[in-house]
């Protein structure tokens, strides 16, 4: 019976997201590995581990164009004794142009106990970050009518929560939950609120094979929605494989090794289907290194799913 529910569940979930699809873009970036890398979505996502954990990850977009997107984040989160809350660190930066954008979160997430079979976890996050206009590329020779840099500073919060188990989750996320525009009335740069909404599910197709379907979708004022489709399999509990499909017109490939129980290895390569776009770049590439562990040395860091 409660198996049946949460398939009924993950089902409704999908059914919602695929009714709400859009084919407009957002500015907010975006991992191709963010199913393993779930707290820069999600701030309950802690909570769905029970190891610690630090994630390192670095993206370059449409590598060979100039001024392309680079993102890196490190995140790091650990479950507290003898509660149900973890606690977490994100830092991260995002580069594109001549704007950058700077930042930490720190994050709180409560585990509750709905039954046997079934989980509910809370999360807030806050922080600060800071939003750099680097004018000095834009000045030609001794010309420093343009070479003054802007900088901004703005405090950040977010929440989220996500209805889990050992075979599924749904969850809704406002990573940073404020509308605000920076700059001058002249130069204005407006920072949109993003809202998610995410679904996995995890089927044993036999004890070598797992395969894990999983869709998110994407919401900004002002940017519509947008949808991403992803499905991975896990072969011997050692090598994950994967697609992602998103209405951006970007398909990407990834596959992360286990190197043993601790550290896991991921590599992504974005294809992007945009006609105008593939004429000046050349793909883009994604790493990630993940080590779990516990503080315990009598408790073992088992397989995680999501």
């Amino acid at each position: 019976m409660v198996m049946k529910t949460c398939k009924l569940i993950f089902a409704l979930t999908v059914v919602i997201m695929a009714f709400n699809m859009s084919l407009m873009a957002q500015q907010h970036p975006l991992y191709a590995q963010y199913m393993s890398n779930g707290m820069v979505i999600n701030p309950a996502y802690p909570s769905l581990d029970t190891a610690a954990s630090v994630t390192l990850v670095g993206r370059n977009q449409w590598v060979g164009m100039e001024g392309a997107p680079k993102t890196g984040t490190f995140s790091f989160y650990t479950p507290v004794k003898a509660t149900n809350t973890s606690l977490g660190l994100m830092v991260f930066q995002d580069k594109i142009t001549i704007y950058s954008q700077t930042g930490f979160h720190f994050n709180i997430s409560q585990k509750v106990k709905l039954s046997d079979h079934l989980n509910l976890a809370l999360g807030i996050q806050g922080g600060m970050q800071q939003f750099k206009e680097d004018n000095s590329q834009l000045a030609a020779g001794d010309d420093y009518v343009f070479a003054d840099d802007k900088r901004y500073w703005k405090t950040d919060i977010g929440f989220g929560f996500m209805l889990y188990n050992e075979h599924f989750f749904v969850g809704f996320s406002a990573p940073s939950f404020q509308n605000f525009d920076l700059g001058t009335s002249e130069n204005k740069v407006e920072f949109k609120r993003h809202l998610y909404l995410q679904t996995a599910y995890i089927f044993t197709l036999n004890k070598d094979v797992k395969l894990k379907p999983g869709l998110l979708m994407r919401q900004a004022p002002g940017a519509g929605v947008n949808f991403d489709i992803s499905a991975s399999c896990l072969l011997k509990d050692v090598i994950w494989l994967g697609l992602n499909w998103r209405t951006e017109k970007t398909t990407a490939a990834f596959a992360q090794v286990q190197i043993n129980k601790n550290l896991l290895f991921g590599y992504s390569y974005d294809f992007d289907n945009n006609n105008y776009l593939k004429s000046y770049q050349s793909g883009t590439h994604e790493l990630s290194v993940n080590y779990r562990f516990s503080w315990k040395k009598d408790k073992p860091v088992t397989q995680r799913m999501f």
